[in-house]
């Protein structure tokens, strides 16, 4: 996604209230989506923009998505824990599957 793109999806979900209660943000990696235009705004500076007024942890470069690096997978509807210092950590406080 081009950052342009990126803004696009952000301000549709916070103009439709779905960052309501949001505790913490992890985005994946934004392979090849620089700057369109020199001195255009990054996808990272995008997300910023829109995310940081949340006053939330945010963690950018993680495993997720699009990524050439062995992929995360991150469970639905579990406790966890987000750091967003240095290069950020997730810890998940539960199980994902009831054994």
């Amino acid at each position: 996604m081009k950052p342009w793109q990126v803004d696009r999806a952000l301000m549709h979900l916070k103009q439709a209230g779905k960052f309501e209660g949001v505790r913490g943000v992890v985005l994946g990696e934004f392979p090849d989506c620089g700057p369109l235009l020199t001195g255009g705004p990054t996808v990272g500076e995008v997300c910023l923009r829109i995310l940081g007024a949340l006053g939330v942890p945010i963690v950018f470069g993680a495993a997720v998505g699009h990524t050439p690096r062995p992929m995360l997978t991150v469970p639905l509807g579990v406790k966890a824990r987000l750091r967003a210092h240095g290069e950020g950590e997730l810890e998940i406080l539960e199980p994902a599957v009831v054994p």
